[in-house]
């Protein structure tokens, strides 16, 4: 069976290096793998949406917009958000050069400013470690009251029982070993909120954690799958051999279960929030 895929956008020709996100330049237009990851993560969390045209989708953490932009292309009516707004500018001048609408505002996932039951479908790629860690239940309790009942929530989030981030785990008690790495990367379990900033905050959670947080805050489980096991340093050169292997890794349950992503997909379940759910 053929993997489900994303259209792409085109970068504008005149877009200047030093005018890009870092997430742009360095993953999207980045080598093989590290384009191969990013688009993974999003083509695995967008396959479970509903699949309708004209469902409105929201997109929590946006970043410079790519997803809500792949989605507009595929008949969903997507409004993004981020917390921090600082790559909106780069995403509008993309999405114009591409005549894709380009809905996003700044917001905080732990107090989403939309009504009850507004959404189809919630959208978290590789945000919800980066939200802080008291915020999360509250987070997860604010998509189910902005979905209808039946609406589906799907979030990506790094594996903590992956080898990659098991590695870190350890090689974070080296402050050399952490230096060659951005702060982004480790786990930042003690930062007090004052010190807060989403995009130098990573604290990753066990499955059996998020998943008791997403059943609490008022949804089933339907799925947890794992995916990725390419590093981002494999050369352009090796990459078809680390995709194959990456594919034959998949496969096999025991091994999967290390890989670097975990997706968790949540149905949002009818009738209204309990007192203690809607915090």
């Amino acid at each position: 069976m053929s993997r489900f895929h994303l259209p792409l956008v085109d970068v504008p020709a005149d877009m200047a290096s030093d005018e890009m996100p870092d997430l742009l330049r360095h993953w999207y237009l980045g080598p093989r793998a590290r384009r191969h990851l990013m688009l993974r993560r999003f083509e695995e969390v967008d396959s479970e949406l509903s699949g309708r045209k004209g469902d409105r989708v929201l997109d929590i953490g946006s970043a410079w917009g790519f997803n809500v932009m792949a989605l507009n292309r595929l008949g969903y009516r997507v409004t993004g958000m981020d917390l921090i707004i600082d790559q909106f500018e780069a995403g509008k001048r993309i999405a114009s050069a591409n005549d894709v609408p380009l809905d996003v505002l700044g917001a905080d996932a732990a107090a989403l400013p939309f009504p009850d039951e507004s959404f189809d479908c919630a959208t978290m790629v590789e945000t919800f470690e980066h939200i802080y860690i008291d915020d999360r239940v509250r987070a997860l309790a604010e998509c189910c009251r902005v979905l209808r009942p039946g609406g589906r929530l799907v979030l990506s989030t790094p594996n903590y029982r992956s080898l990659i981030e098991s590695a870190k785990r350890v090689t974070g008690n080296h402050p050399w070993m952490r230096r060659k790495l951005p702060t982004m990367c480790y786990p930042e379990e003690g930062t007090d909120r004052g010190d807060y900033h989403p995009y130098q905050y990573h604290h990753p959670l066990p499955d059996e954690e998020i998943v008791r947080m997403i059943v609490e805050s008022g949804f089933s489980i339907e799925r947890v799958k794992h995916f990725l096991f390419i590093l981002r340093s494999v050369p352009n050169a090796v990459f078809p051999l680390a995709r194959a292997a990456e594919a034959i890794a998949e496969r096999i349950p025991g091994v999967r279960r290390l890989a670097a992503t975990s997706c968790f997909v949540a149905i949002r379940l009818p009738g209204k929030l309990r007192p203690s759910q809607s915090l």
